[in-house]
């Protein structure tokens, strides 16, 4: 009585025909790999001619890190996005309608634009937008999340006050995150724009330090190594007394400050 095998060889003989025609050790994930030819033996390419690998996991491992890519997604929707409090202003906000109505403003757009066609996981830079209120600051940064997260990358914006608010709900026993799980997704998310930093109440307690301080800290601290944006409206010399001269420096690793300077659009050439 003939095996299984022999039968499939007798019917199909072109199942016997694959042959290997070389094999390499994989860059991607260190595997040999085995190219095999095999010629279809059916259907209306049947004689055509395939190749195939086998050995190499970069396809599955390229999956399993999108699987990953989008629990995270999922994560800062669940975490963050709900709180990111963008007004529906600012929410319609693009490149295209910021008022670049200076030179000043010009150029802060034009770092805004190449900023984001630049953007490259591999080589993270920060950027730091000040300047006085209604100048745009908000405006840009925003842009350059809309921006990006078009092209598929993780892009959030929020506002500091608020997001130490979030931070402080997370000690509520009915929270449904832990303070631990936020900052560990806003230390991972692909950019993180943190919005009117040094705007936050920070009450002094007696070791000399704030609740607020310490938390910016722990924020900025986790995002080195990756894209960061930040906007305030404080001066070079209010901004380190106001965040401490700690975060101050952690804040100015590989970044670009950019001055915004004019008068504010919003109440530009209002009379009441």
């Amino acid at each position: 009585m003939q095996s299984m095998g022999e039968i499939l060889k007798t019917l199909m003989p072109g199942l016997t025909s694959a042959s290997e025609v070389g094999r390499y050790i994989c860059e991607g994930c260190g595997n040999e790999t085995v190219i095999i030819d095999q010629p279809v033996i059916g259907g209306p390419d049947k004689g055509k001619q395939l190749q195939y690998k086998r050995g190499c996991v970069c396809w599955d491992n390229e999956q399993a890190r999108e699987a990953k890519r989008e629990q995270r997604a999922y994560q800062v929707q669940q975490m963050v996005g709900k709180y990111s409090t963008v007004n529906p202003d600012l929410e319609a906000a693009t490149f295209e309608s910021f008022m670049a109505s200076t030179p000043n403003l010009h150029r802060a757009l034009t770092a805004a634009r190449e900023y984001a066609d630049s953007f490259d996981l591999s080589q993270p830079m920060n950027l730091l937008f000040a300047g006085m209120y209604g100048l745009g600051k908000s405006h840009l940064s925003y842009s350059i999340c809309k921006e990006l997260r078009f092209k598929g990358y993780i892009a959030v914006f929020v506002s500091v006050p608020k997001l130490l608010t979030v931070i402080k709900s997370t000690y509520q026993r009915n929270s449904d995150f832990t303070e631990a799980e936020l900052l560990d997704v806003l230390s991972k998310v692909d950019l993180l724009a943190l919005d009117d930093i040094g705007a936050e109440r920070a009450k002094r307690e007696d070791d000399g330090e704030s609740w607020a301080t310490e938390k910016l800290f722990e924020i900025i601290d986790g995002r080195s190594g990756r894209h960061t944006i930040y906007t305030t409206n404080l001066t070079s010399d209010e901004l380190p007394r106001k965040v401490g001269q700690r975060n101050f420096s952690r804040m100015m690793m590989n970044t670009k400050p950019v001055k915004f300077e004019g008068v504010d659009y919003r109440i530009n050439n209002k009379r009441f």
